[in-house]
């Protein structure tokens, strides 16, 4: 099996972002040899996967072997796994009193602590109230600090952990949407996820929130990010004038961020363990009093909804839609691989749209009868043994030996990722 078949959940690279990308990685390497880790921090938010395709090509043409030091390059990516900071997916649970576990679907990236006590500084938090969007992390790590500050953050569980844990100055909000605000925040610091939608709903969100001469600061990604991200990051100046922000600076690779579980899992799956290596770059505006303000938030819209059950440490959404109660119960991996985890977390994946399960370590399935699952794993979430509930749920839906058999497997396959016995 070729690289390109290992890898198949991943998006097909346009030959644009190939050369763009080949060139970065010819110019990293013109410069010194490097570890595989350190050449992927400094790729402009590259996905590694995609590194090590391109690295393989280049290696053919016999274009990374110019000089004798990158041979320490060389043999590293026969076993890109080998002298890199390692994080192990089990190793990162949800301690008690910490947030819950962040979820692919959230789009939930978190920001490193050296990266919180950096925005401390570059905030000025003592200098007004500030809006935190969508960065849970720093709104707990300001607030404990005796900041003056506010959260705006879709994630349910978020806020209901912070509410419960008393913070009183948080609010579940969907940024993507239009919504009211109170116009009196001195600054803001908006970490959407890194989609058009998403950022042009945060910064008409910012519009709101901020008072005249407000300053706005917004992670947004790097060039390489995407195929697209070039592109993307010349609109979201573009989208953000026409509110009414003006772009005074630029901080790069300002942001770093912790690789959350699903992350560290989908490189795992690929071959890789990596350490905290994704950056954002660091915009900073300031919002004009004088020009009109554009609003460009989207309406109210039908989503895919999906039943969200707490299980351990982890979090599995399961889509619910209807579904033929004769269909037998079968279930099957989302990914073209075989494995249950994916290989990637990219909305432009292939794999990603067919998955109607999916827990917050990446394991990602396709089942027939996601009713019978969900009202499975709910009824274990509030007490039941797993042998009891799978009783229950063959007489209630009437499932035949076959049907129990895969149930208890996606069962097991669940239970053994969250930590959890089968009873």
């Amino acid at each position: 099996m070729n690289l390109l078949d290992q890898l198949s959940d991943h998006p097909v690279l346009n030959s644009y972002y190939r050369d763009r990308l080949s060139n970065l990685i010819l110019d990293r390497l013109r410069t010194t040899a490097m570890e595989f880790g350190t050449l992927v921090a400094n790729a402009e938010g590259a996905y590694p996967t995609d590194i090590l395709i391109l690295l393989k090509e280049l290696e053919a043409d016999n274009k990374v072997l110019e000089s004798d030091g990158l041979w320490f390059l060389h043999n590293q990516q026969n076993q890109p796994h080998v002298r890199q900071v390692g994080v192990d997916v089990n190793m990162v649970s949800q301690s008690a009193g910490e947030l819950p576990e962040p979820h692919p679907l959230d789009f939930d990236w978190r920001f490193t602590d050296d990266t919180l006590a950096n925005l401390e500084i570059i905030l000025e938090t003592k200098c007004g109230e500030g809006a935190i969007l969508g960065a849970p992390t720093l709104y707990k790590y300001l607030s404990d600090i005796g900041a003056t500050v506010s959260l705006f953050d879709k994630n349910p569980a978020m806020i209901e952990y912070f509410k419960s844990a008393g913070y009183v100055s948080a609010t579940q909000v969907d940024l993507v949407h239009a919504a009211q605000f109170s116009r009196r925040f001195s600054w803001a610091l908006a970490d959407p996820p890194w989609y058009d939608e998403h950022y042009t709903g945060f910064l008409s969100a910012a519009s709101k929130l901020l008072l005249p001469h407000g300053k706005l600061f917004l992670s947004v990604l790097p060039r390489l990010t995407r195929p697209s991200a070039a592109e993307d990051r010349f609109r979201i100046v573009e989208r953000a004038h026409r509110i009414g922000f003006d772009l005074v600076d630029i901080s790069p690779a300002a942001l770093a961020y912790t690789s959350p579980p699903f992350e560290i899992a989908a490189l795992r799956e690929a071959g890789f363990v990596l350490g905290n290596w994704r950056k954002g770059d660091l915009f900073a505006f300031v919002l004009s009093p004088d020009r009109r303000h554009e609003d460009c938030t989207l309406l109210e819209a039908h989503e895919a909804q999906w039943k969200t059950i707490h299980l351990g440490t982890t979090i599995i959404r399961v889509r619910l839609v209807s579904t033929d109660n004769s269909v037998d119960f079968r279930y099957r991996s989302a990914s073209s691989t075989g494995s249950s985890r994916l290989q990637t977390v990219s909305r432009r994946s292939p794999a990603r749209l067919d998955a109607n399960v999916w827990n917050s370590r990446n394991i990602a399935l396709v089942v027939s009868r996601p009713d019978v699952l969900s009202n499975s794993l709910v009824c274990i979430a509030d007490g039941g043994t797993p042998s009891e509930v799978l009783n229950r749920m063959s007489v209630t839906h009437q499932l035949d030996g076959s049907d129990v058999t895969q149930l208890r497997e996606v069962l097991e396959l669940l239970l053994q990722d969250a930590g959890l016995q089968w009873q």
